[in-house]
């Protein structure tokens, strides 16, 4: 488990708009409870200052850690917490989700998770477009750390700035992988509303996101089918989504352009048993039946997003070489590990 210790020199935000706009995070104890626990104190800790509301849902399982978490979010400016037993068994973070959407009052809404590393400075630029109606809602990519980029990150050793920098020129060991697309938007709340929020039908992790960014993009008239939509390979590098994910992802362009994107600390992953796999699978097939429309048309003459991202360069003057590091789809290598132990698993695993 990653430590995260008592936040330090973090100078108080106040940026433009964020009064309009209210952060959603579902909080599920079931698994790694310290964890969530230290990263909920975090999230706080980098409102602080700022007009930024979050609004927490948590399915209480009536643990000590959720007694604790239900003890450390009182009386805390522009923090709400929505608590209770909401459901059992596999977590459903698209129930909770919903619950904390009953709780929201501003005009905008941004999806979050309590892993990610809160950027004020990408929420207020990317809001501002919104309210000026130049987007009608905004995708931001999602930037994986490994264990030894989120200990430099959180310890302070580092800056988001300079992690940024080194990602750009190449550095492997704190970083995973760049999701594109990822599950943080920026919306108007009544689209929310519109959509009736999340379909809780997906049970577990997995495509509960797609669903809902695909329906929002519906919504506002911005997708297209494709032969190859449900196209599910999964990639490292951001340019080389296929599929439903290249389509959904070229929502995240300009953001990949302005090199805007949040980052996500680290968290060992829970033990994956058949159950998860097999809800994986079932959430998979039930996403490719709903959406089955769109399955359409004829094969993209460019399967990925690399095209694309390069006529955007070229139309805003911007260096393609810039951007070299979203083309690298290096699989997962040794280097990434911080210690001799886990190159060592790595390697003979």
């Amino acid at each position: 488990m990653l430590r995260i210790t008592e936040a330090q020199n973090i100078e108080p935000c106040r940026l433009d708009h964020l009064e309009h706009l209210t952060a959603i995070v579902p909080l599920d104890l079931e698994f790694r409870a310290k964890d969530i626990l230290a990263k909920v104190r975090l999230m706080v800790e980098l409102c602080h200052g700022s007009s930024l509301k979050i609004v927490f849902a948590h399915n209480d399982r009536k643990t000590a850690a959720d007694a604790q978490l239900k003890q450390s979010l009182r009386d805390i400016n522009n923090v709400s917490l929505v608590s209770g037993k909401f459901y059992e068994g596999t977590v459903n973070s698209g129930l909770l989700r919903n619950i904390a959407f009953e709780a929201v009052h501003t005009e905008h809404l941004v999806l979050l998770d309590v892993d990610l590393w809160l950027d004020l400075n990408i929420l207020s630029k990317y809001l501002a477009k919104i309210i000026k109606n130049e987007e009608s809602f905004t995708i931001i990519p999602c930037l994986y750390l490994s264990e030894a980029g989120s200990r430099s990150l959180v310890s302070r050793e580092k800056s988001t700035n300079l992690l940024k920098e080194q990602y750009f020129s190449f550095s492997r060991k704190e970083f995973l992988h760049l999701a594109n697309p990822s599950s943080i938007v920026i919306l108007r709340s009544d689209d929310y509303k519109i959509l009736n929020g999340f379909d809780v039908t997906f049970a577990g992790h997995g495509y509960e996101d797609f669903d809902f960014l695909l329906r929002l993009a519906v919504l506002r008239s911005k997708i297209s089918p494709a032969l190859d939509f449900f196209e599910n390979a999964t990639m490292r590098a951001p340019l080389f989504a296929q599929g439903f994910r290249r389509e959904i992802g070229r929502f995240c362009l300009t953001p990949l352009l302005e090199k805007d994107f949040f980052l996500h600390i680290f968290h060992q992953k829970p033990n994956e048993s058949a159950l998860y796999y097999s809800l994986r699978q079932k959430n998979y097939l039930y996403f490719c039946e709903k959406h089955k429309a769109f399955v359409d048309g004829e094969r993209p003459v460019d399967p990925t997003l690399m095209t694309d991202f390069i006529n955007l360069c070229s139309s805003t003057e911007r260096r393609v070489q810039d951007y070299s590091i979203y083309f690298e789809n290096k699989p997962g290598h040794v280097d990434r590990y911080d210690t001799f132990r886990k190159r060592l698993k790595f390697l003979f695993k």
